[in-house]
């Protein structure tokens, strides 16, 4: 493992290091993307750059919020921005819904910047999986296979590697692929394949939290985010053939 990177006299901690580098290589992907199908990159940095300020800002202050009784006392607590003192999930909606604000301003066709975020998408989980991996967080199961790795005190799966692996196998299927049959498909489908790397991975993980009578809390949330996206594109290919046998029929009459 290597928590630490030094460069020169400055000791930097990998995991934060991996995280910014994650989101600058997801912008730089998704700017590339966004060009070949017709957007100004720009926009790509500046809904990153807005929705990454915003999901920050909104994670720190729902998390001091809802921990109100441990800040009254000291408010200048509330301006530190440790890991473990945001609420993640709600800061990654509120980024999120700055960003669509943003297209929706900007008048950025939603679907068509959705494929372009895609391949960025996968390329920063990816990214991150491997500064988990250097950072030793997200541990794998002990394991006796002969790839295990010495991580606090046992032999584990190095499962940030095997998600790292898979990230990058999904982006390699969607930037070869031309298949978009509808602007947002290939985003759709990223969400899916990337839920179902999730579903099959989290078996490897140590001690993964758990709800109701045992299921695998990751797994229970990467089913309802695979059925979302296929009902998605399957209520998408629905419509797009319908909306096509009404043009033909159309077509027909004339």
């Amino acid at each position: 493992m290597l928590p630490t990177l030094s460069i020169g006299p400055l000791a930097i901690p990998a995991y934060p290091f991996f995280v910014l580098l994650a989101f600058w290589a997801g912008m730089w992907l998704t700017a590339h993307r966004s060009e070949q199908l017709g957007i100004d990159g720009d926009h790509a940095y500046n809904a990153g750059l807005y929705g990454f300020i915003a999901g920050i800002i909104g994670a720190r202050l729902w998390f001091v919020l809802s921990h109100w009784e441990n800040y009254a006392g000291d408010i200048g607590q509330a301006f530190s921005l440790s890991r473990s003192a945001l609420a993640t999930e709600e800061g990654l909606i509120i980024g999120a819904l700055v960003v669509f604000i943003y297209l929706q301003r900007s008048n950025v066709p939603l679907g068509t910047f959705l494929d372009a975020a895609a391949p960025g998408l996968v390329l920063a989980a990816a990214v991150i999986h491997v500064g988990a991996f250097l950072g030793g967080t997200s541990l794998g199961a002990p394991t006796t296979v002969p790839w295990a790795v010495n991580i606090a005190g046992a032999a584990r799966h190095p499962v940030q590697l095997y998600a790292a692996a898979a990230s990058l196998l999904i982006l390699a299927a969607v930037w070869w692929s031309s298949y978009r049959p509808w602007p947002g498909f290939q985003f759709w489908l990223v969400i899916a394949l990337y839920a179902g790397s999730r579903l099959f991975l989290e078996i490897f993980k140590a001690r993964p939290p758990t709800v109701g009578d045992g299921y695998l809390s990751v797994q229970v949330f990467s089913l309802i985010v695979i059925v979302l996206s296929l009902a998605v594109m399957a209520h998408r290919f629905t419509t797009q053939v319908t909306y096509t046998e009404s043009v033909a029929t159309s077509l027909e009459a004339r």
